[in-house]
């Protein structure tokens, strides 16, 4: 009699420490998904218009495009100074700024076969607003064609990453790292750590074969 009576006292620290654990656990799964719910929500509804819009005939987002030259006085000595111009005149900070020179690609002249000089290319990134800008070095004028996207475009450009800046690859990526653990928390709370375990193994493995099957037959 005294033996179980010891059995059971010292299950129940082990008992006690296991339900403080689960409600730990789900108070954490709580408050993790409801921080991230908003991005969900972006990327759940931007996804779907992916997904359907041909199928769905679903409006797509558009893009106003403008096409412009910009004069520089005096020429650009580097492309560094030639994306600080570009910088200064959109009012964005240089983090937003991408550039490269291109190589230079052959040319005909006076019917000879001459080798231009190379390009730059500068890239003003953003969501809603971005431009590419194209420049021969030497010349006091740079083409320029700017984007203005629409709310629709704007939101797809948002769940794609095109022209993100560090704060919200940032966000993103702690969004991603948000699923993880709701994915790994809501399997634990599901099963309660004691429950049917080799149904809940049964259940992973088969939503993850699937989409491997999924996958293997996309081209």
């Amino acid at each position: 009699m005294m033996a179980v009576m010891t059995a059971i006292a010292s299950t129940r620290p082990a008992d006690s420490r296991r339900g403080a654990f689960l409600r730990n656990l789900r108070r954490f799964h709580a408050w993790v998904g409801l921080s991230g719910a908003a991005f969900g929500l972006l990327f759940g509804l931007t996804g779907f218009l992916q997904n359907h819009r041909a199928v769905m005939r679903i409006p797509a987002g558009q893009v106003e495009e403008h096409k412009v030259q910009i004069a520089l006085d005096p020429p650009p000595a580097t492309i560094e100074d030639l994306a600080g111009t570009l910088a200064a005149r959109f009012g964005v900070p240089m983090s937003r700024m991408r550039w490269r020179v291109l190589p230079p690609r052959p040319a005909r002249f006076g019917g000879q076969e001459v080798k231009a000089s190379g390009q730059w290319l500068v890239l003003v990134t953003g969501h809603a607003h971005f431009a590419r800008a194209t420049y021969l070095p030497g010349n006091r004028t740079v083409d320029l064609e700017r984007g203005d996207a629409d709310f629709i475009e704007t939101l797809e450009r948002l769940h794609k990453g095109e022209g993100g800046q560090a704060g919200w690859i940032l966000l993103t990526d702690c969004f991603a790292g948000s699923l993880v653990f709701m994915t790994l928390s809501g399997t634990l709370l599901w099963s309660r750590l004691a429950g049917p375990r080799l149904l809940s193994a049964a259940l992973a493995l088969g939503g993850l074969l699937t989409a491997i099957l999924i996958a293997s037959r996309a081209w």
